[in-house]
């Protein structure tokens, strides 16, 4: 139990450090969704209008 409560202790450590561990994941694994989502988004919405636009 003690060696839970001390990985536990070092998780809060590092996530109320400003450039800690879990927050740099975070970071790249939400600027990795928003490349997705850019480069994914853009063209989607591009030839829905231009789908629409022949109508």
């Amino acid at each position: 139990m003690s060696n839970l409560q001390a990985k536990f202790e070092a998780i809060l450590e590092d996530v109320n450090q400003e450039d800690g561990l879990i927050i740099t994941a975070f970071e790249k694994i939400l600027d990795g969704l928003f490349f997705l989502i850019k480069w994914g988004g853009i063209p989607l919405v591009i030839y829905l209008l231009v789908s629409i636009s022949t109508w």
